[in-house]
């Protein structure tokens, strides 16, 4: 019985007891394949939410920052935005180039003689898409040698860029150039595709009314419109311009706040006559003046209007109607030879400085001599930052080298004492400080028109740097009024180890002012900038001193 009861205790291994187990693995299995696809789920779903998040987040970083991706472009053409409409460009040298862009209406007919006049109204924009695709020709201007060129309806600009995009914006070089005030431009001063890539920069370069069409001041002019004033209409053009890259240039990849206007030769008196006008910073906050005049209008305006009155017996016109509708060659070529700049050299017994023509007026708008008086003795200096140089040589000139077939020292001496110094103490003087080469004949000239009176002028403010380029180059062996310019926008060509150092020094003494707002060498208690090889600091700069002592400087400073 007791074996018997135990057999009855004994655990029964029934046969099903296998399957059971295996269904319980089976089980097992899909629960944990389950958890593992619910993990694997999971995983997906935070890394898509994170992605999501991610991009939610530069979405609002960049709808609150106004910041917007880069515009693409599209078989070599791209579209960027202005206030007037769209505009289509051309990719070049791996930049984007936009040509001819209209930023004032068309100076001509009833505008004709009127300050520039803003693209403010929809009827003076354009329908569709505007292509910016050729170059912005000149405005009508007569060249050195006589020829007339370019046209009437001329407010048009270039912009080159290497980005077309909304983000990390970079600064903006506004082009302003011209040999003199009635022609010449924009001489050295276009756009360079290739360094606007390579120096990350954006180039703008406008065209402005040249001559009579740009300064002409006349009672009759005056009295045809209010304010009654005329004169400086291409310092307003400049102005307009200046105002368009206010409002346009984001789109084009520039910075509106970081504005180095760059001007060369009659350029350059004209950025300088805006760097001291009263609101300049509203419309940039650098300037470069390489070259430019220091002469700049004292007499009120009316004597101008008086002194001009000639003109209208040149063009027989009486009124303003008849200078309105007078042919726009007859009006820019009928100036008077005296109005024209002549082939700088040095100064003639005959020459009377005070009898010169000037283009630039005190017209009350532009132009205030109030102005002029508080920038040039201001401690403080001008409005907005200025830096202001030329070259060693800039008065050089190919009518003064082809006047001889060679230039001896007895010729070189002869020059000299044919000049104002002929029966002037000095001319001794003169003879031992430079050497009888046509080299130092060119040089002295240079000091006596540009060179010292621009370093007499940046003496006036002290917050103005001063430089002087003195590395030569090929052909002639003279510092030219370009070598500055030219290395600046990547055109000179060294060909020696000297000039590679130059090239090098003078584009880092630009391109750092150009992003920074000022110079890195350290001109504490200096007045002048050298660069040859090297920028370096210097007190002053050689025979200034004497030039001013003997009332030479600024007496007989060139003219634009």
């Amino acid at each position: 019985m007791i074996a018997q009861e135990k057999e009855k205790e004994k655990p029964i291994e029934d046969k099903r007891s296998s399957p059971d187990i295996s269904s319980e693995n089976a089980k097992t299995n899909r629960t944990l394949e389950f958890i593992s696809k619910i993990k694997t789920y999971k995983i997906a779903l935070g890394a898509s939410v994170i992605f999501l998040s991610i991009i939610t987040i530069i979405t609002l970083l960049v709808l609150f920052s106004g910041q917007k991706v880069t515009v693409p472009s599209k078989d070599g053409k791209i579209i960027a935005h202005t206030s007037c409409g769209e505009v289509e460009g051309l990719m070049e040298d791996s930049s984007f180039a936009f040509r001819g862009i209209p930023f004032a209406r068309p100076p001509i007919g009833d505008l004709r003689f009127k300050y520039a006049q803003p693209l403010d109204k929809l009827d003076y924009c354009w329908n569709g898409t505007f292509i910016a695709h050729n170059d912005s020709g000149v405005c009508l201007q007569i060249l050195g040698n006589g020829t007339l060129i370019g046209k009437e309806d001329c407010l048009t600009l270039d912009v080159v860029t290497p980005y077309v995009r909304y983000d990390n914006p970079l600064p903006v070089i506004v082009l302003i150039g011209a040999e003199s005030l009635i022609g010449g431009s924009p001489g050295k001063m276009r756009p360079s595709a290739r360094y606007a890539r390579s120096r990350d920069v954006v180039f703008v370069r406008p065209n402005f009314r040249l001559g009579a069409l740009g300064f002409l001041a006349l009672d009759a002019i005056s009295q045809s419109d209010y304010p009654k004033t005329s004169g400086n209409y291409g310092l307003s053009d400049i102005l307009e311009a200046l105002k368009w890259v206010q409002y346009n240039i984001e789109h084009f990849g520039g910075n509106k706040n970081a504005v180095t206007v760059f001007g060369h030769r009659a350029g350059a008196t004209l950025i300088t006559a805006l760097s001291g006008m009263r609101g300049a910073s509203k419309y940039f906050i650098r300037a470069w003046a390489s070259s430019g005049s220091i002469i700049y209008p004292q007499e009120d305006l009316k004597e101008y209007e008086v002194e001009n009155r000639s003109f209208l017996d040149s063009v027989r016109c009486a009124d303003i109607k008849c200078l309105r509708e007078i042919d726009a060659e007859t009006l820019v070529s009928s100036i008077e030879d005296t109005w024209r700049k002549p082939s700088l050299d040095l100064p003639s017994i005959e020459e009377k400085p005070e009898k010169r023509h000037h283009w630039l007026v005190q017209d009350g708008r532009f132009l205030k001599s109030a102005d002029f008086n508080r920038t040039w003795e201001n401690s403080k200096g001008a409005p907005v930052n200025l830096i202001i140089g030329t070259t060693s040589h800039s008065a050089s000139s190919e009518k003064l080298l082809m006047k001889h077939k060679e230039w001896t020292s007895e010729l070189v001496r002869q020059h000299v004492l044919q000049s104002f110094m002929s029966e002037n103490p000095m001319v001794e003087d003169v003879l031992s400080m430079y050497n009888l080469t046509y080299e130092d004949l060119s040089k002295m000239i240079s000091d006596i028109r540009i060179v010292c009176p621009l370093l007499h002028l940046s003496s006036q403010m002290k917050t103005v740097p001063f430089y002087v380029v003195t590395q030569t180059r090929f052909p002639e062996d003279i510092a030219d009024i370009d070598s500055d310019v030219d290395a600046i926008l990547g055109r000179y060509e060294p060909r020696t180890p000297e000039q590679r150092r130059y090239f090098s020094a003078m584009q880092g003494l630009f391109y750092h002012y150009v992003w920074h707002g000022n110079i890195e060498e350290n001109m504490i208690g200096q007045r002048v900038l050298v660069v040859g090889q090297d920028v370096l600091p210097n007190s002053t700069y050689s025979h200034c001193d004497y030039w001013m002592q003997k009332n030479v400087v600024p007496k007989y400073a060139a003219l634009d």
